[in-house]
C-alpha cells in the first residue's frame, strides 16, 4: 500500500454517521430496556466501526482518536454512566466488545 493512504476521509465519514447518535441515544436511553439499547448500538454505530477496520485500522492513533472519543461517549451515555466513574474498559466490557484498537487487532 502507499504511505500516503491514510484513510482519513473514511474515519470522518464513520464519525459524521455516528455523531448523530449522541442526541437520539440521548432521547430513547431512558425509555428502553438496556438489553434493547446494546442491540441499538450494534445495529447503527458498532456496524460502521468494525467495517473496514482491518484497513483503516493500521492508521495513527492521532486520526483515531477523534473516533475513538465519540465512541466512548455513545457507550457512556447508553450505559448511563456519568463521566469518570468508570474505567473505558468497562464500558466496553458491559456490551462485550472491544476497543478498536483491539478491534482491529482480533
Amino acid at each position: 500500500m502507499k504511505s500516503y493512504l491514510k484513510w482519513i476521509k473514511h474515519i470522518k465519514y464513520i464519525y459524521k454517521k455516528s455523531i448523530k447518535f449522541i442526541s437520539i441515544f440521548n432521547k430513547i436511553k431512558s425509555k428502553l430496556l438496556s438489553k434493547i439499547m446494546r442491540l441499538t448500538y450494534f445495529a447503527f454505530v458498532h456496524l460502521h466501526l468494525s467495517y473496514g477496520i482491518e484497513i483503516y485500522g493500521n492508521t495513527t492513533t492521532n486520526y483515531l482518536s477523534k473516533l475513538l472519543a465519540l465512541n466512548n461517549i455513545l457507550l457512556r451515555n447508553l450505559q448511563q454512566k456519568l463521566f469518570k466513574t468508570h474505567t473505558v474498559v468497562d464500558l466496553y466490557n458491559t456490551y462485550f466488545t472491544l476497543l478498536l484498537q483491539l478491534l482491529h487487532t482480533y
